[in-house]
Formats: structure tokens, C-alpha cells, sequence
């Protein structure tokens, strides 16, 4: 039933996917990535999977054993016989699939799109992902089976996106740090459920749930009964992203050096480090303390740039943090507000063991997750790109993201400026940055929530 848009809500977190309400609290995942060959193959597969998957009312108490999420792309949707007229008035973004030109993934460049899925198929074959999360391999191991038994036994059929014809499968390093050796998982937007008590800093539940759309948080469908069929879904970005560790090890030890040699080359190098996050590699954020890492700050998200530092002299703009989210920043004004998304994922490959490339697959397999994929993902995208969404960066300053942007796109700045770390006080530039990841997938996903995962399962 059509809900109000003056009413008030109070969202319920059993009928949403798990993601919604936090990562998984698990040390594995693998991402098993299926394909519909008919209409009931995959309402059969949703019917035998539905009561497997994990609500985000399960954050309130003990983790489970296993986490199971399932996203479908607008293609696995129309594969799965939903009603065309409801899917025409889906996010259009969503329906179009993944623009390579928009996520900087140029033709030509290593991200190239046509050299996705390592060529074994392309993102327009995959109608479904589902992820299985846990950190006991036993647990995994027969989640998995149980998975692909189902598939199997409903004619749905699981795509192998490796060469070596493995899964993909995220596992974590270790103390909440991916294979660039810096912390993550430090800054999260707190959500409020419900449009009644909302904090300061909450962000509305709007920007990552749809169902419930208004003119401020914009989301599709908007009305109707497309709205209630996916009241409670959430879209979500799926990126496998190879992280070039030794490219990143080679930059901070020529560079470093040049720039500090008045430090350790090991110092040398964690502040060269940190100068391209924006933070040390603890997680400390250089705004709140700019000249080494500090403890009782590790975890430390209170702090802003347009008062603390405007000038950028402890966190440099084209920063990786201050560029996703440039906080209280000035923006310019085409752009209405700082969008944000909810990531969630998980490193994955074995940690480089020295300097040298040794030509294994290593990265991260992430999720970011949002209401709106132009307005949040495709924007932050663009921003990582090209820093000139803030009158911050003129001509001297404008840039990429320091950490993941792509090198290759048209019109490329490849220096990065340094406030203040120059010899004589004022500002260093780096030698040209080369590109330390580039995109190995990406597929756009909607995972349902419970009134839609229930529709997927009725036969029509």
C-alpha cells in the first residue's frame, strides 16, 4: 500500500538488507556472481535463498554464523520477469548499467571496461551477486555449497569471473588494514531511521534506502507502485579493484626521500603516506595531528577543513579523505551538498611479501552503497577524477584523487601539491603520480529488501 509523503517513518530494520545496517562482522567473503537463463530458474533460486538472507536487524545482537546478501542487476531483474512498466521507472543509471567514461575507466587504460571480468564475460551476462560472508572457513565453505547447490538445482548458472577459474573472495589482513597498509573502516555515516529524533550529523536513511522518497533526498521509483516494490532496497555499486602495491611502495621510496631528506627513509615514507590519504596509516588524521601519528586520535572522525585547514597545510586537497568528503569544505554552487555512501568490503589477495611486483591479484572488492547512483556514486566518482568541485581548487591546486584516481582520463593533472613541505616553507609538488589501482569490474546492483525479495519469489 501506498504510504503518505507527509507521513512520518520509522524504519524497520528487519525488512532490510544487512548491509544497510553496517559491514558484515565477519573475516571472509566471496561474491558468487549468477545469471538467470529463464524467468522461474531464477524466482525458484530467490524462493530457495529468500529465508537465508541476512536482515540488518541481525547488527543488534550476536553475529551470525553466516551473512548472506543478494543484489540484481536491472538486467537479472527483467531476467526474472519483473514487470517492465515497474522497472522503466527504476533509477535510470541503475537501468543503463556501469559508464566506464563516468567512473574514469577510459578506454585504452588499464581499467579499460572491455578488459573487465578478466574477458570472461561481460557485465551485461550477470543478473545476480550474491555475497556469503563469515569468518569460519568451515561456515563458509558449506554456505557456498548450499548456495551453489541451489543454483544448481534451479537452472541458474554461476559465472567464474578468474581465468584460473576461482571465485572471487575477500579476506582480511588483519587489523582493519588493506594492502596500501592504511587503516579503514574509520569514518561511516551515522543514519537515522526514523524522521522523528534525528541527531546532529545524522544523515537521513533517505540518501541509502528507497521507498520513500522526498524532493531533498531524490530517489527512483518515486511513486507508485514501483515505490512500494522496492520500499526498503538500496542500490549499491559492486567495484573489484586491483591495488598495485608495488607501484605504491616504489613512489614512496623514490619521492619520499627527495621530499624529506631530512627524515628516516622510513619516516620519509609514512609521511609521504599520509600526505596522499590524509591520513597516517594508523588511521590519525592530519588535521588533528599533522607531523605523526597519534594513538588516542587513530579512530578520530571530528574535524573539518575550512576552519582547521584552509590552506590545506596538514591535509593536502587532492588528499584521498578531503577529496570524498571534503567535510565543511566550500562547495561550488552547481553542487547542493556533500553526497555520501555507505561502504562495504573487504581486501582481498595475499599481502605483497617485498618490494617487487610478483604478479599476483590483490585489491578490494567493495560495495558502495546509495539511494542515488548519479547524485552520490557517479559524482564522488567524477570528484575523484577531477578536483573541481570547490572554489578551493584553482588553477594551482586542481588535481585527481592522490591514492585511486586514473592517470589516463583526458585532461589528467598527475602532480600533487604539498602545502608547506617545501624546503623554503612553501609548497612541494610530487613527480608524476602513476596509477596505484585500476578497475578489474564493476557491475550496479539493487538489493532488495524484504517486500521485494517476497515478490521475487512469487512465480508470476
Amino acid at each position: 500500500m501506498t504510504i503518505p509523503c507527509d507521513a512520518a517513518v520509522d524504519v524497520a530494520l528487519a525488512d532490510l538488507q544487512s548491509l544497510l545496517g553496517g559491514p558484515a562482522r565477519a573475516t571472509t567473503v566471496r561474491h558468487l556472481i549468477l545469471a538467470f537463463p529463464r524467468a522461474e530458474a531464477a524466482r525458484t533460486f530467490v524462493r530457495g535463498l529468500a529465508p537465508s538472507v541476512t536482515m540488518a536487524d541481525a547488527h543488534a545482537g550476536p553475529p551470525p554464523d553466516v551473512w548472506v546478501n543478494v543484489g540484481f542487476t536491472y538486467r537479472g531483474l527483467d531476467a526474472a520477469g519483473v514487470d517492465p512498466d515497474l522497472l522503466n521507472e527504476f533509477d535510470a543509471v541503475y537501468r543503463l548499467g556501469p559508464d566506464g567514461a563516468a567512473l574514469g575507466d577510459v578506454h585504452g587504460s588499464r581499467s579499460d571496461p572491455a578488459t573487465w571480468w578478466e574477458g570472461r564475460f561481460g557485465t551485461e551476462a550477470i543478473h545476480c551477486i550474491v555475497q556469503v560472508h563469515s569468518s569460519s572457513d568451515a561456515a563458509l565453505d558449506a554456505a557456498t555449497a548450499a548456495v551453489r547447490s541451489l543454483a544448481g538445482d534451479s537452472g541458474v548458472i554461476e559465472l567464474m569471473p578468474r581465468r584460473d577459474g576461482t571465485v572471487l573472495e575477500g579476506r582480511s589482513l588483519g587489523g582493519g588494514t588493506l594492502h596500501f597498509g592504511y587503516t579503514d573502516g574509520i569514518s561511516h555515516p551515522e543514519i537515522c531511521w526514523s524522521d522523528t529524533g534525528a541527531k546532529p550529523g545524522q544523515v537521513d536513511f533517505r540518501s541509502f534506502v528507497l521507498g520513500w522518497p522526498t524532493p531533498e533526498f531524490s530517489s527512483a521509483p518515486r511513486a507508485g507502485a514501483a515505490a512500494d516494490l522496492v520500499r526498503g532496497s538500496t542500490y549499491a555499486a559492486f567495484r573489484w579493484i586491483y591495488q598495485d602495491v608495488a607501484a605504491f611502495q616504489a613512489f614512496l621510496g623514490t619521492e619520499a626521500p627527495r621530499l624529506y631528506p631530512h627524515l628516516s627513509p622510513a619516516d620519509a615514507e609514512g609521511r609521504l603516506a599520509a600526505k596522499l590519504m590524509g591520513r597516517w596509516r594508523d588511521g590519525t588524521p592530519l588535521v588533528r595531528s599533522p607531523d605523526h601519528p597519534d594513538p588516542l586520535r587513530s579512530r578520530s572522525d571530528d574535524f573539518g577543513y575550512a576552519v582547521q585547514d584552509p590552506d590545506g597545510l596538514a591535509c593536502p586537497f587532492s588528499a584521498h579523505i578531503r577529496v570524498v568528503n571534503p567535510r565543511d569544505e566550500p562547495l561550488d554552487p552547481v553542487v547542493d551538498a556533500v553526497p555520501r555512501v555507505l561502504r562495504r568490503g573487504m581486501p582481498y589477495g595475499p599481502p605483497l611479501g617485498g618490494d617487487e611486483d610478483d604478479g599476483v591479484d590483490r585489491g578490494v572488492l567493495g560495495l558502495f552503497v546509495c539511494a542515488d547512483l548519479r547524485r552520490q556514486f557517479y559524482t564522488l566518482m567524477g570528484w575523484i577524477g577531477r578536483n573541481d568541485f570547490s572554489p578551493v581548487y584553482d588553477a594551482d591546486r586542481r588535481a585527481q584523487d592522490a591514492v585511486v584516481a586514473n592517470r589516463a582520463k583526458a585532461g589528467a593533472s598527475t602532480r600533487l601539491r604539498l602545502p608547506g613541505e617545501g624546503a623554503d616553507g612553501g609548497a612541494a609538488v610530487t613527480a608524476q603520480l602513476p596509477d596505484f589501482v585500476h578497475t578489474k569490474g564493476t557491475a550496479f546492483l539493487l538489493y532488495p529488501g524484504r517486500t521485494m525479495l517476497e515478490a521475487l519469489s512469487t512465480a508470476s
